[in-house]
């Protein structure tokens, strides 16, 4: 695949195998017109990095998507500090059986989620523009949180909205162990226990996602 240009359908849905879905030609066209959003916007918005603009299919979206396997059917989830929509746009677009919540306190990046929701005719997301702890509890049974704050605060940010066996879903890169060790005080106040990493190596790049899952007991 040349640089620079996002893969073709075959291409894309083999990858996507690899982490255990089949996407169809339809769910391709919207991830399609999704990445076409963030490129247009980009240059007014700053969405995502300008080297990664060429790689929003082979980096951000099939990032997104290897966390399907962490939501339950019929969920209620939340994308917390959603930015330009990852993970929650591209998960929102397979599992049409879900409600996801798109947390973002940046009012521009919520205009751009807006849009994009729009866009797709996403009638299984929701957008709050505020910061997760002014919120009121969203009793969720996920909540995703990808690339974002330090653990301590993700936490707690996460804690209030999760239900009693819950999960919080963390995308992290293979540094973590020294951060965990440290914060096991934080873990046990939120009433939170740490379940075995799942480790996935990504597709197309090669880098290995380690996603720690939080379970409330």
């Amino acid at each position: 695949m040349p640089v620079g240009h996002d893969p073709e359908f075959t291409e894309f849905a083999r990858a996507a195998q690899t982490i255990g879905l089949n996407i169809t030609p339809e769910t391709y066209g919207q991830l399609c017109r999704y990445a076409q959003l963030i490129r247009e916007y980009n240059q007014k918005i700053n969405l995502v990095s300008r080297q990664d603009t060429h790689r929003i299919f082979t980096y951000h979206i099939i990032d997104s998507l290897a966390a399907h396997q962490f939501i339950p059917q019929n969920a209620r989830c939340c994308d917390l500090g959603s930015g330009a929509g990852f993970p929650g746009i591209p998960l929102a677009l397979i599992r049409p059986d879900t409600a996801f919540i798109l947390i973002e306190s940046i009012k521009k990046k919520c205009r751009f989620l807006e849009i994009a929701v729009k866009e797709l005719n996403l009638k299984n997301c929701s957008i709050y523009c505020e910061r997760a702890e002014a919120l009121p509890p969203l009793n969720c049974d996920v909540i995703l949180s990808r690339l974002t704050a330090p653990l301590e605060k993700t936490l707690h940010y996460a804690a209030p909205h999760l239900k009693p066996g819950g999960a919080i879903v963390l995308y992290k890169t293979g540094n973590w162990q020294a951060e965990i060790e440290k914060k096991k005080k934080v873990i046990n106040r939120y009433n939170l226990q740490l379940k075995n990493p799942a480790i996935i190596t990504l597709p197309f790049s090669e880098i290995e996602r380690h996603f720690l899952l939080f379970i409330r007991n």
